[in-house]
């Protein structure tokens, strides 16, 4: 594959590592097709070919949770030891072949295993492969690369939710199925394979196209802190004995217990207030859109301002977001929370990737984030949950609504505690 890379570099007018950037984006593109809104689309089909409850189909995705929270930390050492490439084909390939599969997945269990796995690459391997390759290749453009990733999620998002529609509508539901399958297929694979490499290094570059006599003098300057972010010598027990990451753990683990659990229950909260499907419909998609933009905007924010700064604003939009719906019972209100609620989904993500890498460093973070992805997994699995025990207790959300706020306004508090780790600098014993 070096070959080719090579001769691409040599013809490029650019650094080889947006290509990186635009082939892990691929497969974070592939990862949206089992997301929710495409199951959502499934579902009253589902329903009338099988006579499934909605409760068996959307357990589907709790099961694939819990697969991933077991799979997550082998997934991360595997990036680590045989490299993002195998990883991303890998999954990309085992994708594919679960959307397709699932045209003939008619009983139970074949679906969710079907399902479940899908759902095992879309939370893990593939953002977790892709966002670690690109942090690789960039340093300063950190922030603006695991941005494009991300806007490629988005893009998926809306794309295989509005191809299901369409499938399903014009054809039938096996032929959606077998579409989505093709098209994680024809868009990820070749890319994975053939363009991603693992880090710049390979090629005989630097990260961000560094001359290496201009790479060395910057690093000269740097502070302490600062030359830690450059330093890519931390393991995995290194990491975890620092308080930076288990404040990134439990930051991720509040902000997707409080951001999942809204997104899921949102639906059934509009016609609650009066709103009509096509309402929900449209705000979901906004909310996608805005998501797509927001990817690329908070990659160039992270590139001007410290990472945990941002990270509280995204956590503080989100206590605004979440309050907010307590007032939405018109179409209006309805579009306004999608562009907050969007601009989180997208913040997030960016974040996340970018702190981990900023903080520990290039070499093993495939095996950090592996870990860390079980604290985001545990909070997908609990804020669902916890706003149906709640709702089904109260009979409403409202207090649904002020809890997950006000775990948001601590959130936003906290994390800008969570500095980046110092190494301890050995001592040098007197003469």
């Amino acid at each position: 594959m070096l070959s080719l890379a090579h001769k691409l570099q040599r013809v490029l007018p650019f650094y080889y590592g947006w290509v990186v950037v635009g082939a892990a984006g691929t497969a974070v593109f592939a990862r949206m097709a089992p997301n929710i809104t495409t199951l959502t689309i499934f579902i009253l089909p589902l329903s009338a070919e099988f006579g499934w409850s909605r409760t068996l189909i959307s357990g589907s995705v709790s099961v694939g949770a819990l697969a991933a929270l077991v799979l997550s930390p082998a997934v991360g050492w595997c990036i680590d030891r045989f490299g993002a490439r195998p990883v991303l084909v890998v999954s990309v390939l085992v994708l594919g072949l679960a959307m397709t599969s699932m045209a003939w997945a008619t009983v139970p269990l074949t679906f969710y295993i079907a399902f479940a796995s899908a759902r095992v690459v879309f939370h893990t391997s593939a953002p977790i492969g892709a966002s670690t390759v690109s942090a690789r290749w960039f340093i300063k453009k950190r922030g603006r690369a695991i941005g494009i990733v991300f806007l490629c999620g988005a893009i998926g998002g809306l794309v295989f939710t509005m191809l299901s529609a369409q499938m399903i509508e014009h054809f039938s539901m096996k032929t959606a199925w077998i579409v989505i399958g093709l098209v994680v297929f024809g868009v990820s694979v070749a890319p994975s394979l053939l363009l991603v490499i693992e880090r710049p290094e390979d090629m005989g570059l630097l990260p961000d196209n560094e001359n290496p006599s201009v790479a060395v003098e910057e690093r000269d300057l740097l502070s302490p802190v600062e030359e830690n972010h450059e330093n890519d010598s931390w393991t995995f027990p290194e990491a975890a004995k620092t308080k930076a990451f288990w404040m990134l753990f439990f930051a991720g683990m509040a902000m997707f217990c409080v951001n999942t659990g809204t997104n899921v229950h949102i639906g059934a909260y509009y016609l609650d207030q009066g709103l009509t499907l096509t309402v929900a419909a449209v705000a979901i998609s906004i909310g996608w859109i805005v998501s797509a933009c927001g990817s690329v905007v908070w990659g160039w924010v992270l590139e001007k301002i410290e990472a945990r700064r941002a990270y509280s604003v995204v956590f503080m939009i989100l206590c605004v977001s979440t309050v907010y719906l307590l007032t939405v019972d018109s179409t209006a209100g309805a579009l306004i929370a999608a562009i907050l609620i969007g601009s989180v989904s997208s913040g997030s993500n960016v974040i996340i990737a970018i702190m981990y890498a900023n903080y520990f460093g290039r070499n093993s973070l495939g095996r950090i984030r592996g870990v860390s992805e079980t604290g985001v997994l545990l909070g997908q699995a609990t804020g669902p949950l916890l706003a149906g025990i709640l709702f089904d207790s109260r009979g409403s959300y409202s207090f649904v609504f002020l809890l997950f706020g006000g775990i948001a306004l601590a959130g936003s508090l906290i994390v800008l505690q969570a500095r980046p780790p110092v190494r301890a600098r050995p001592l040098i014993a007197a003469p």
